[in-house]
């Protein structure tokens, strides 16, 4: 009983205010309500409001990390130069040559006189390719005197130091060795030198030849008999004389362009007077010069 009369109740409740909120709608204002917050007068000054909006991905791959690989190419140009060797052009025919050094005293003339300077000039013909040549050439020298035989002296007077001058016509041999040796800009000439010989000579000492002499000595030292290798001496005219002789000798020859540095050594002999009184003289030069073509 007492729980019908509850639900009686609600329901009663529910009926009176449907009805109320449907009398409510049905009333409507004409009256405007004025909503300000601004005094009279003032002015409302516009309003900016500024957003600013951070946007953040994550980015997340799944899987094996890639591997890059760059590649820089590098072009470079490179300037070439190919050098192209220049051969030496070799001159060969006429030449004028000249050369110093020192002249050796052997034979009859060793011993009674020293070494000495020397000089010399050549004139000749060499072609190129051609081994065989012909050359003309003087000789000057002056020996040096040996103190042991100041005895010889003619009067007491210190007579001068021996010249001997050579003049010398021959042959010239060029050898076909080692001509290469020194590559293409300079040629090696080893040769081979002879022919006949005049000699002109003053003062000079000359030892005599003991198995053939007839004792006329002026002067001797170590058992050695030596005189003046000359027709006269005296105190005021230089004694001096000539004879007919021969040489022969060899070389080696630098030859590059129109010049040839040479180095020779030859040995000049001759015998003094017609009797056998004397031995055989060698004049041996030692010589270091050059040609011109």
């Amino acid at each position: 009983m007492l729980k019908r009369n509850a639900v009686m109740l609600v329901a009663g409740a529910a009926f009176v205010a449907f009805d109320a909120s449907a009398a409510l709608a049905q009333t409507t204002s004409s009256r405007r309500i004025p909503i300000t917050k601004e005094a009279p007068g003032e002015v409302v000054a516009p309003r900016v409001d500024t957003v600013t909006v951070y946007r953040t991905d994550t980015l997340r791959m799944m899987g094996a990390p890639d591997t890059v690989r760059l590649t820089n190419t590098v072009t470079r140009v490179d300037t070439v130069m190919q050098n192209i060797p220049m051969v030496t052009r070799h001159i060969g025919g006429m030449y004028f040559g000249i050369g110093g050094g020192v002249a050796m005293p052997y034979g009859a003339i060793r011993t009674v006189n020293q070494p000495g300077e020397l000089g010399q000039i050549n004139l000749g013909w060499q072609g190129l390719n051609s081994p065989l040549g012909i050359r003309l050439d003087g000789t000057w020298n002056r020996y040096a005197r040996n103190p042991e035989y100041v005895n010889l002296n003619v009067a007491g007077d210190k007579v001068g130091r021996p010249m001997v001058w050579t003049g010398n016509a021959g042959l010239r041999l060029d050898l076909p060795f080692f001509n290469h040796t020194l590559g293409s800009s300079v040629r090696m000439k080893p040769y081979l030198i002879g022919g006949g010989s005049y000699i002109h000579y003053s003062d000079l000492r000359m030892k005599l030849d003991r198995d053939n002499s007839s004792g006329a000595v002026t002067g001797g030292f170590g058992g050695q008999q030596a005189v003046f290798a000359t027709e006269t001496n005296s105190t005021t005219t230089t004694g001096s004389d000539h004879n007919w002789g021969f040489y022969g000798g060899g070389g080696i020859g630098f030859h590059s362009g129109k010049k040839e540095i040479f180095v020779e050594a030859r040995a000049i002999g001759f015998r003094h007077g017609d009797s056998n009184m004397f031995e055989r003289a060698w004049n041996v030069p030692l010589v270091f010069g050059v040609n011109f073509f």
